[in-house]
């Protein structure tokens, strides 16, 4: 990350540092709020984003295609920065969310909470961890690297950010090839995101997460943004298993992960 701090007004550099995620993380929080207010920085930003330098390609081993592109199509097909959608969300709004989305070169995920959240933090999570999947395709981790060290620093990161040491044993599953480890972050609260790729249904992820109450609550079903959900509390982390699959197969999964991750 560049040791450089950035403050307003900003101009071009710190426009492509914010894109490149160069900023640090208290600079690029200054920067969204800005983006959010001033119209003539969403509109630079538009530009510079809009540019032909490769920044997907640049951070392709970082980056979940599906998702950015997909926010890319929606940046598109907007109109003028200073002008709304047919909805009222300005191409400005949609530019800071989706940047929030995902935020580019940072080797994390940002998730975005959505405008009517659930009724507890736990299930918010829930929530984002189902829409952020939604967008997941088999070409989104198709070309990912899963080779055995790359997963193992995935693991390795995810017991330095959460607490939670895994090996890959307990995570191998009967008609699921392991794709990726990755962190995510909300807010406070990072996100071990582990995905497979099922032949049949596509792609699934287990998410855990750190949740403050220590109680256990056992094995639950349950589908937020078309995807089907199977969640647990164990040992002050929340586990939800995302993915296509059939609610019954999703389950077994469910089980077994359970076991091996509790044994």
């Amino acid at each position: 990350m560049n040791a450089h701090r950035f403050t307003p007004p900003y101009n071009d550099d710190a426009i492509v540092a914010w894109i490149d995620g160069e900023m640090c993380r208290a600079d690029a929080q200054q920067f969204e709020e800005q983006l959010k207010c001033d119209e003539r920085l969403a509109g630079r930003t538009d530009e510079l984003m809009k540019s032909s330098q490769d920044y997907a390609g640049a951070f392709a081993s970082l980056l979940d295609d599906a998702p950015l592109e997909t926010m890319q199509a929606r940046l598109a097909a907007l109109p003028d920065p200073q002008s709304a959608t047919p909805t009222g969300v300005s191409r400005r709004a949609l530019i800071a969310a989706s940047v929030s989305f995902l935020l580019v070169g940072s080797g994390l995920g940002y998730l975005l909470r959505p405008a009517a959240g659930p009724e507890d933090e736990n299930a918010h999570i829930r929530d984002l961890e189902a829409q952020y999947m939604s967008l997941y395709s088999v070409e989104t981790l198709l070309d990912m690297d899963s080779a055995t060290p790359v997963l193992q620093r995935g693991l390795e990161r995810a017991a330095q950010d959460i607490g939670m040491t895994l090996n890959l044993s307990q995570l191998t599953l009967q008609g699921a090839e392991l794709k990726m480890v990755r962190m995510l972050r909300y807010e406070t609260t990072s996100i071990a995101q582990i995905a497979w790729i099922n032949p049949d249904y596509g792609p699934m992820a287990l998410c855990i997460s750190p949740v403050d109450e220590k109680t256990t609550a056992s094995l639950r079903e349950e589908q937020r943004h078309s995807m089907n959900l199977a969640w647990w509390l164990e040992a002050g982390y929340q586990f939800v298993l995302i993915g296509r699959n059939p609610p019954s197969y999703l389950r077994q999964h469910a089980e077994q992960l359970q076991r091996l991750i509790s044994g």
